[in-house]
């Protein structure tokens, strides 16, 4: 626990600034105007999360492979590791942004503005890419706290510009998004090089990007959840949109701190399951659950608990009220999110990423299928209850797959005796 001090201090600092664009967003515009820029940018952070989170945890876990044998990547092969995932990243944003600009723009009042957002917007993902190789070099080699630090740039510099700037253009505050990315990518790369300086060895390890697009594509199909939940949302009246943003936001706090503060250091760790003693694995992952479920358990209920005194204080602005009402009710589905996390980047050690993209297409289908049925009988917030129960289903199907998976990787790649 000690060791978690730094990554906490850092996921704090990190993300707080960042979260609160929804927030500032909705207080600071007109409900109609928020919507757009919140459903433009949502366009872009929906295509960065998918590159972000398959590139970060592909390179972790390939990385933990090289170092766990006391190697470091060959330099020919960090630049074709380079080079595949650049050209991945950009053909993702190149097929992914016009799609979802499209899907999105049917149900917009705003189709013309909310055009010339995405375009704004649509460099993220690539930029993505840059910052989240480096990221998972520096969280590899056991230097996690810088990219946990930076964490939230992304957002972070188009709240602060909202913030101190009400009636900025529209298009202005949305490119603030991928230069967030790009500072972000800065910041990392010095990181990353003063790492490898500390680590020198042999560069004689081979580093592919194993099962990158099946992770992504998992990772993609996922995102229509989120996706098809705005687009019942967008029809649902004004405001709807950021008050599921403002929900969405709250519980993803929570998430990113349990995430940052005590999971990313241990996914260095958990890359170097097939090197390890299966033994010393069992205790590493048995101190690791114990921690991360009382750490889930505590914040969970504090972050309904806060939503709801939050919404009984009557001080919040009135545009903030359902957002809030909502998070208390998906903040309930927290440590099922967060086992989640746990399973898919213990699937990515294990190389199963095929099984990812087989939960993903059964977490989409039932995600419609729980809208469509929770929508009409409820209204929008039905969309919020769809994603508690859909959010716990998922966490049963993990259980089972990992119970096949973990003891099956421990040890695979350990020198023998």
């Amino acid at each position: 626990m000690r060791k978690d001090l730094p990554t906490a201090i850092a996921a704090i600092v990190g993300s707080l600034p960042g979260f609160t664009l929804p927030f500032v967003a909705a207080l600071v515009l007109a409900p109609g105007t928020s919507d757009v820029l919140l459903l433009a940018m949502s366009v872009a952070i929906t295509v960065s999360v998918i590159v972000s989170s398959a590139v970060e945890l592909t390179t972790i876990a390939e990385y933990g492979r090289v170092l766990g044998r006391d190697r470091n990547p060959a330099p020919g092969a960090l630049r074709d590791y380079r080079r595949r995932v650049m050209l991945f990243a950009t053909a993702l944003t190149v097929l992914v942004v016009p799609a979802l600009a499209v899907a999105y723009a049917i149900g917009s009042p705003a189709r013309s503005e909310f055009v010339v957002l995405v375009c704004a917007v649509a460099p993220a993902p690539i930029l993505a890419a840059v910052a989240s190789i480096l990221s998972g070099e520096c969280i590899a080699r056991g230097g996690p706290t810088v990219p946990i630090a930076v964490q939230a740039m992304r957002t972070l510099l188009p709240a602060v510009l909202l913030a101190i700037w009400w009636d900025a253009p529209l298009v202005v505050v949305a490119a603030m998004l991928p230069a967030g990315e790009a500072a972000r990518a800065v910041v990392l790369g010095l990181a990353a090089r003063r790492l490898r300086a500390q680590q020198a060895g042999a560069d004689d390890g081979a580093l592919t990007p194993f099962g990158l697009v099946a992770q992504a594509l998992s990772s993609g199909v996922t995102q229509l959840g989120p996706a098809v939940d705005r687009l019942f949302l967008s029809a649902s009246g004004a405001g709807a949109v950021s008050s599921y943003e403002i929900a969405d936001r709250l519980m993803y706090a929570a998430s990113q701190f349990v995430s940052m503060a005590f999971i990313v250091r241990r996914v260095g760790a958990w890359a170097r399951l097939p090197t390890m003693a299966p033994g010393d694995a069992a205790a590493l992952l048995r101190r690791d659950g114990r921690v991360l479920g009382l750490v889930t358990a505590a914040l969970t209920a504090a972050g309904a608990l806060a939503c709801l005194a939050g919404l009984a204080s009557g001080l919040l602005p009135a545009s903030w009220g359902q957002g809030f009402l909502w998070g208390a009710i998906v903040m309930l589905s927290l440590p099922a999110h967060v086992f989640n996390v746990v399973g898919t980047r213990l699937l990515v050690v294990a190389r199963r990423q095929r099984w990812m993209l087989a939960i993903a297409v059964v977490t989409a289908v039932l995600n419609a299928v729980l809208d469509v049925i929770l929508f009409v009988l409820l209204g929008p917030v039905g969309i919020v209850v769809s994603t508690v129960l859909l959010r716990w289903t998922m966490a049963g199907v993990y259980l089972v797959l990992l119970r096949t998976a973990v003891p099956q990787t421990i040890g695979q790649e350990r020198a023998p005796n």
